[in-house]
């Protein structure tokens, strides 16, 4: 489907669609740079440690190289001995590399632990897709964006070394301490140029995955509505459902009708039921309301069974806008509604009649 179609934003659905497969927008180089940096300063800050555990791991293994006896038997031993010296000076750059590889990571997708972008997935195995995805777009742009890391890169170091090339000729002439001094600063300087380079093509690299991301999760409108069907329903379903209930209210309303002790007329535009049961009901309780159509449908079910009707109508009109079906009716109506029940009992041998106010 063609781009241009797709003027809609993903939506917060296809987003976690998307989240769970394993696409997010993150930069790998992001990593990278965060990486690289932290193991310059922890090397920066740490380096004098270093420098002098590997000198006496150094050290202690040529002073006493003459008092063992070197075989090939025991030589894979010395030098696992001497492996794991130098493994445990170097945990610390190791460590703080991995965390800060971890956070930047993190940082960038939040944690969200998924299994279904490391799924078996025997499609990935079709040399045709396979072939299709090392020339597609995407396989196409990072080769792009690793030539480009590579050049920015390189161009950056060849520059440093220009400007740097006379100390580079004066270094044979320091003496075994100052030459290495020198070495180190130059090495420092240079990784602090290359390290800057790299954070510049992460951050522009991780704008490009925030808008290549962004766009892959466009949506036409026909998408957007169809995706709204299947999570909220079909509308036209929903509304013949709605229908549905509305008419299995009204015949439960009807049935609550016929046992009514009164009805409340308008005489023609409105019509109330009302049921008082002493023993069971504090105040008479509203268990049918209606309106024209449905006001003459709620009077015919009540001539039909012998229900009283009483025309009154600000009783009527009061009663239909502030009291719901099976509320009981307020305080302020008890003395009106009182009065209209004391005539209907009073005359309960006379149902089916229509009486006047």
């Amino acid at each position: 489907m063609a781009l241009q179609d797709k003027t809609e934003p993903g939506t917060p659905k296809k987003r976690e669609e998307a989240r769970e497969e394993g696409r997010v927008a993150k930069s790998a180089e992001i990593g990278s740079a965060a990486v690289l940096l932290a193991s310059i300063l922890i090397l920066r800050a740490a380096g004098p440690y270093l420098i002098s555990g590997m000198m006496e791991v150094i050290r202690s293994g040529l002073s006493t190289l003459h008092l063992r006896q070197v075989t090939v038997e025991s030589l894979p031993n010395m030098a696992a001995s001497w492996a794991i010296t130098t493994a445990g000076l170097c945990l610390p750059v190791m460590a703080g590399a991995a965390a800060v590889g971890l956070a930047a990571n993190v940082l960038q997708v939040g944690f969200r632990a998924t299994s279904k972008s490391i799924a078996p997935n025997l499609t990935r195995l079709d040399p045709l897709k396979g072939l299709a995805r090392l020339v597609s777009g995407r396989s196409l742009m990072e080769l792009l964006k690793s030539v480009v890391k590579v050049v920015v890169v390189g161009w950056v170091a060849w520059g440093f070394l220009r400007a740097e090339y006379p100390a580079l000729l004066d270094l044979p002439s320091l003496s075994p301490a100052g030459l290495g001094g020198a070495i180190a600063g130059l090495c420092w300087r240079l990784l602090a140029r290359a390290t800057a380079a790299m954070l510049i093509i992460a951050v522009l690299d991780y704008m490009y995955q925030r808008l290549s991301f962004e766009l892959s999760l466009r949506m036409t409108k026909q998408e957007v509505k169809d995706e709204f069907k299947r999570s909220e329903g079909d509308p036209h379903i929903k509304a013949r459902i709605r229908q549905r209930q509305r008419e299995i209210a009204r015949r439960r309303m009807m049935q609550d009708v016929a046992k009514s002790d009164v009805v409340i007329t308008n005489p023609t535009h409105v019509a109330v039921a009302l049921k008082y049961d002493t023993d069971k009901m504090a105040a008479p309780q509203l268990v049918a309301k209606g309106q024209r159509l449905l006001a003459e449908r709620i009077k015919a079910v009540a001539e039909a069974n012998h229900v009283p009707m009483i025309e009154n109508a600000p009783v009527a009109r009061l009663l239909y806008k502030t009291v719901e079906i099976g509320q009981q009716i307020p305080e302020e109506l008890y003395q009106a509604v009182a009065e209209i029940l004391a005539f209907v009992f009073r005359l309960s041998k006379n149902r089916g009649m229509t009486y006047g106010s």
